[in-house]
């Protein structure tokens, strides 16, 4: 899959954000990536993309979110939009049928001190005419202060769907960012494990997403999230970015090391083995992020990725 970075605008200010410090340095934050750019994307990898992410930034402030909709729409392409929802809703969407499900939302929210009045009511108002196509979204960032249960009353006051997308905010180059420190890793899998288990209690599953590592958890702590139904999973499942000028990077937090342009590529496997060839002209080819990767056998079998190469990053 493929993630379309919109537009640089976002006036959230999430403390964890991967783009938080280049967004406030964006030469241009009136920059996009244009309709045509996105027809022409298309165009040159035809039937590879079948699927879309749409993100920025907040996509409820590119100006044409309803086109860039329609025109994958009629591509038979799926699109999964991440957003805050704070905005109001852009223009046309608010009449759209996704009655055939072209369209799905991942919200990535916090609890409600997080929000001014006009924002909350933004997000009630999407919350009405989208909860049967909204899966909510919430990174691991603060350890002391973090508390689930507002998550579960969410989906339950808005009858969401009853997965949550679970990140852990992780570092992006040259810092602006919280995120969970290396050392604190176990404490976040067990941070993670009790959510688990209380959001079974209320019929909602847990899924992780990027950033977990295997070695956050002990044998009977991953037997325990299989039965509880939990999505559990440490590879690096990252789409490619796709952004203004149709440059393409591995995925946020690598923003800034290594960038190419998306047409150099025949397809989507050659534009990804180019991403990788500049990340390891980089950061080097070292296996993991921690010094016990290069003899752990669960890195060995592929069956974890060593966690971010973004801490490769702040270390390089």
């Amino acid at each position: 899959m493929a993630n379309l970075y919109l537009t640089h605008k976002c006036k959230r200010g999430c403390p964890f954000c991967f783009a938080r410090k280049v967004l406030k340095a964006a030469n241009d934050v009136n920059e996009i990536l244009t309709l045509e750019e996105i027809e022409t994307f298309l165009d040159h990898f035809k039937d590879e993309i079948r699927d879309v992410g749409l993100l920025g930034g907040e996509p409820f402030q590119y100006p044409r979110l309803i086109d860039v909709i329609e025109l994958l729409k009629s591509r038979h392409v799926h699109a999964k939009i991440f957003t805050s929802a704070t905005d109001p809703l852009p223009e046309g969407l608010e009449d759209f049928d996704n009655s055939c499900g072209h369209i799905n939302f991942v919200v990535n929210v916090g609890d409600r001190s997080t929000y001014n009045d006009r924002q909350f009511a933004n997000l009630e108002h999407f919350f009405s005419k989208f909860h049967l196509a909204s899966a909510l979204s919430y990174t691991i960032f603060d350890l002391e202060k973090d508390n689930p249960e507002f998550l579960f009353d969410m989906i339950d006051r808005y009858q969401l769907v009853r997965n949550i997308r679970t990140g852990i905010a992780l570092p992006i180059y040259k810092g602006g960012n919280q995120y969970i420190d290396l050392d604190d890793y176990k404490r976040a899998g067990e941070y993670f494990c009790k959510c688990s288990e209380q959001a079974a209690k209320r019929h909602i599953t847990m899924s992780m997403d990027c950033g977990f590592q295997a070695c956050m958890f002990d044998d009977k702590q991953i037997g325990r999230l299989t039965r509880l139904g939990a999505g559990i999973g440490f590879m690096c499942g990252a789409a490619l970015d796709i952004g203004p000028g149709l440059q393409a990077w591995n995925c946020f937090p690598l923003f800034q090391l290594g960038r190419v342009n998306a047409l150099d590529a025949k397809n989507m496997a050659e534009l990804k083995d180019m991403l990788n060839a500049k990340l390891e002209e980089t950061l080097g080819c070292q296996p993991g992020v921690r010094r016990e990767c290069a003899v752990c056998d669960l890195f060995r079998r592929q069956l974890c990725e060593g966690g971010c190469k973004s801490f490769k990053s702040v270390n390089s």
